[in-house]
């Protein structure tokens, strides 16, 4: 799996949370307030977000090497795949391993802002056609607080 997809996958994912957890608790509340974010700013505005991602592509870089180095010393097609999709799922395992904390910080902060703003519902910024409140730059603002 490139590295485009897993991200393409950590956004989605990462729009997900925030839609679940700010929405579940208001679902039935008449006066929501709808806040949004330009995830993919926010994402690499976190203070760890540039060194996480070169991290991963030495990761990603390393274990397709070795996987292709294994995998062609096989002569079974079907244990060449497995070599494959081993070296696939040990990217992705290790990439939730980095991105957990980034998305948990992320969150906090979005949470926080929220509740600062009086905004119930936060959403990904690709899914508003119009209105809302935009809180990227409060969020990015206090990611750059955050103690790490």
């Amino acid at each position: 799996m490139s590295l485009k997809k897993m991200m393409m996958m950590f956004f989605t994912a990462l729009a997900v949370l925030v839609l679940f957890d700010f929405t579940a608790p208001s679902l039935q509340a008449a006066e929501d307030k709808v806040g949004f974010i330009d995830a993919q700013r926010v994402l690499s505005s976190h203070p760890k977000y540039d060194e996480s991602q070169k991290y991963m592509e030495e990761f990603v870089r390393k274990k397709t090497e070795e996987a292709k180095t294994v995998a062609e010393k096989e002569t079974d097609q079907g244990k060449r795949m497995a070599i494959i999709d081993n070296a696939r799922w040990e990217s992705g395992d290790e990439e939730k391993r980095i991105m957990n904390p980034i998305t948990k910080d992320i969150n906090k902060v979005i949470e926080s802002v929220a509740k600062a703003k009086g905004v119930t519902v936060v959403l990904n910024n690709m899914l508003i056609y119009f209105g809302g409140v935009d809180l990227t730059e409060d969020v990015i603002k206090g990611l750059k607080e955050l103690k790490l």
